[in-house]
């Protein structure tokens, strides 16, 4: 009688277990497939992302091609998701530069984005903004006064193009760009 006892015990335990491990495993393949489940979502072409300057810098102190500082100002949002977080950082350079000059020439600067990372790490490919970054002209008033008082005047200094720190730009996405998100 003891080992009935036994058995039915030992046999009550081992469906028990049995049933335990099973419901562990299923549920940790649906958690697994749940976990890979991915959902896709375009940004697309000429999205307006905004970004501001890391660090100052002016026509005079930056020459062609060096990079410079720049960083994504608010996250962006598609459909209630995050494709690009705050903070991220955003690949630019400087395309061109020219200090200023004689005759109230002032200078210029032309920044170029070239990427950010969306959430998933992908490189999102950005375009620049429309235009250059011009400093004040002062030609006409160089020429007029160097006409009513003297020719030195000429030589008066246009101001250089400045960018200053935490200045907001828009950058814009080159082509559409699919971003994974779990």
């Amino acid at each position: 009688m003891i080992k009935f006892v036994f058995i039915k015990h030992t046999f009550t335990f081992m469906k028990n277990l049995l049933f335990i491990v099973c419901s562990l495993f299923v549920f940790n393949v649906a958690y697994a497939q749940d976990s890979l489940v991915t959902k896709k979502i375009t940004i697309p072409e000429g999205t307006v992302l905004r970004v501001k300057s890391l660090s100052a810098f002016d026509s005079k102190s930056v020459s062609e091609g060096d990079m410079v500082d720049f960083a994504v100002f608010e996250d962006l949002e598609i459909n209630g998701s995050i494709v690009i977080k705050e903070g991220a950082i955003v690949n630019a350079y400087i395309e061109s530069s020219e200090k200023a000059k004689g005759l109230g020439k002032e200078g210029s600067l032309k920044v170029q984005f070239n990427y950010t990372k969306a959430t998933d790490g992908s490189k999102v490919p950005l375009r620049s903004t429309k235009g250059n970054l011009s400093g004040e002209g002062k030609g006409g008033s160089a020429i007029a006064l160097a006409v009513v008082v003297s020719p030195l005047f000429l030589l008066k200094k246009g101001k250089e193009a400045k960018v200053t720190q935490g200045k907001m730009m828009e950058a814009y996405v080159s082509r559409d760009v699919i971003v994974n998100l779990k």
